[in-house]
């Protein structure tokens, strides 16, 4: 026997930590102002020593809206990111990345890896229905609001800092920054229900982990020169598909991105007997077909039938956000959810979820870029609708992406290779 096996190889050392490491919770808070209402842009500096870990970056804030002593405002998504409409990450004056339409995507990353239990847990902190009544199934989408209501929230922020793999060396790199803009009161509620007239969001602060392992190791990791962290993140972009549309359908989008994992069609409302954005209906009513192009090949190479199997587009959407097989791949969506079609209204906690997921990643995440390219070609996508669509949509092409966030420990630059 050539070795022992590992439950029983004592021998085997285990790395150690410098006697003086030692890690803290550090609170940011927003260097541009102390409240901030619709329309106006958070922003956090995160200071220039130790390490940060990314799995520990979430925001909490405290809030509060103006509903006239009136009850029943209807805060839609998933209401901790509902208020964001934009997320930018700089490290110094270099755009890292910019998600439009954040809360949107937030909220679907949400339903598409969490289940109702896991919901269940977050309810309080993710904002789910209201704190008053005990929750049910059905009441882990979207707030109701109460008179006037004041309270808090707090969550993980998704973005290209919190998704690297290894420990973000703040002391060697330009001061990262992080915006959050906020969207206007009428995009975040319902419009067939009462509005607020006002929003105000107060000690809004972003906390991370701290990580300092001393002088010593920091400077071994400035002596490495050019180096790359491995990281993740999401894009958005839209075209707008009219009324009465029927046919053949070709909608391009100018995504270049050097490895595309897996890529989402999300087709949203715009009528006001719906949550619109937050919605993600089937434009072709159960009688049509969804297909992407990405320089030349389609994907899938056989159109997603909505007619012939409606229900295997759900095995696929499954598998564009991990294995079909793993007991943690887990979604929030039912049968009336995933069933939603255009020209169908939708209530605040059952609301549409239909959205097309197509998986383009070649291997597996041991690779540094997994994914297919778009980098030399525009991204278009292919919809068939048999049946002519009843209302206006917003046509959303969501992709998930690898990216390098490229630190030149000598000149202390950053940038990011996506």
């Amino acid at each position: 026997m050539s070795s022992l096996p590992s439950s029983v190889a004592y021998s085997v050392g285990s790395p150690s930590l410098p006697p003086n490491a030692r890690s803290h919770e550090v609170v940011v808070r927003s260097s541009n102002g102390l409240q901030f209402q619709e329309n106006s842009t958070i922003v956090f500096e995160l200071p220039n020593s130790a390490f940060c870990d990314p799995t520990s970056i979430y925001i909490r804030y405290k809030y509060a809206f103006a509903t006239g002593a009136v009850a029943g405002a209807q805060l839609k998504g998933t209401p901790v990111y509902t208020p964001i409409q934009r997320l930018a990450c700089f490290a110094g004056s270099t755009q890292l990345e910019s998600i439009s339409q954040y809360g949107q995507v937030a909220n679907m990353m949400v339903n598409l890896t969490h289940d109702v239990a896991q919901k269940y847990g977050v309810q309080s902190s993710f904002g789910y229905r209201n704190d008053t009544t005990l929750p049910s199934l059905e009441s882990f989408d979207g707030r109701f609001l109460t008179a006037d209501e004041t309270g808090t929230f707090a969550a993980p922020l998704p973005c290209v800092l919190s998704n690297c793999e290894k420990f973000l060396p703040l002391f060697a790199l330009p001061q990262l920054r992080v915006e959050l803009t906020l969207d206007t009161i009428a995009n975040m509620f319902r419009s067939d229900a009462a509005v607020p007239t006002g929003m105000v969001l107060s000690n809004v602060e972003l906390v991370y982990k701290s990580v300092d392992l001393g002088a010593e190791v920091e400077a071994m990791v400035r002596s490495s020169g050019l180096t790359h962290l491995k990281t993740q993140s999401l894009t958005n972009t839209a075209s707008v598909l009219g009324a009465g549309v029927q046919g053949a359908i070709s909608l391009v989008f100018n995504q270049r991105l050097a490895s595309i994992k897996s890529a989402f069609i999300y087709c949203a409302n715009t009528t006001s007997n719906t949550n619109q954005q937050y919605d993600a209906v089937d434009i072709t009513k159960g009688n049509g077909s969804y297909q992407l192009v990405i320089a030349g090949t389609s994907y899938p190479q056989t159109a997603y039938n909505t007619a012939l199997n409606k229900n295997g587009m759900l095995m696929a959407l499954k598998g564009a956000t991990g294995s079909i097989y793993s007991k943690d791949n887990n979604f929030s969506i039912n049968a009336v959810e995933w069933l939603r079609e255009d020209g169908a209204a939708t209530t605040l906690d059952a609301p549409g979820k239909f959205i097309v997921g197509i998986d383009t990643e070649v291997l597996d995440n041991d690779y540094i870029m997994s994914g297919i390219s778009s980098q030399n070609s525009s991204i278009t996508a292919n919809i068939v609708c048999n049946t002519a669509t009843t209302n206006a949509h917003n046509i959303h092409l969501i992709s998930s992406y690898d990216a390098l966030l490229e630190i030149d420990f000598v000149s202390g630059n950053a940038s990011l290779k996506v």
